[in-house]
């Protein structure tokens, strides 16, 4: 049984090595710019009074905003619910994974909504994992922890950029298999 589990875990490693993925700086990670002036981007800067942020819940936006970027990440503490309901809106979540540790990302959406969500996974401001909903599936990431106890942040986006508010939500789960060897 333990030979059957290292051997599935070095294919999921070789799996993850083959893809090569560009290096991304925490500073590079920003959202893109909006020309829709009735919808801008939330800035990222951990300052937001309590009115602005009711204002965003009373106009449909999910209940974590402002989550736009890294520095505004929320803990992912079970299933969550959010909406995309500005051009270029992202949502941040990070959570902690443990060394040994295999861990799936997901979305679901309701069937009857066009949300398409990309998923972004990054450590210490690095992208080192994406996927995206893509041919009637969900958007999900597969992560072993082969390193130390560490905090790592998860970014979605619209993968077609859209912003329909009541009719953009998603959930993102966060499952956990296996423990420490």
């Amino acid at each position: 049984m333990k030979l059957r589990v290292r051997l599935v875990l070095g294919a999921i490693a070789i799996l993850f090595s083959s893809f090569p993925i560009r290096g991304v700086t925490a500073s590079s990670v920003q959202p893109p710019a909006s020309s829709d002036a009735a919808s801008p981007i939330r800035r990222c800067a951990n300052d937001y009074a309590e009115e602005e942020i009711a204002e965003m819940v009373a106009n449909g936006e999910d209940s974590y905003e402002p989550d736009d970027c890294l520095l505004l990440a929320h803990p992912l503490t079970g299933p969550m619910l959010f909406n995309f309901c500005q051009l270029g809106d992202e949502d941040w979540a990070k959570f902690p994974v443990r060394s040994g540790v295999i861990y799936q990302i997901n979305t679901t959406t309701p069937s009857n909504y066009p949300t398409e969500p990309k998923l972004e996974l990054y450590d210490d401001g690095r992208l080192i994992a994406l996927n995206d909903h893509y041919f009637g599936k969900d958007a999900e990431l597969w992560f072993w922890n082969d390193g130390p106890d560490r905090t790592l942040h998860v970014r979605a986006s619209e993968l077609r950029g859209r912003a329909e508010c009541g009719n953009s939500e998603y959930t993102l789960w966060l499952k956990a298999y296996g423990e420490r060897p």
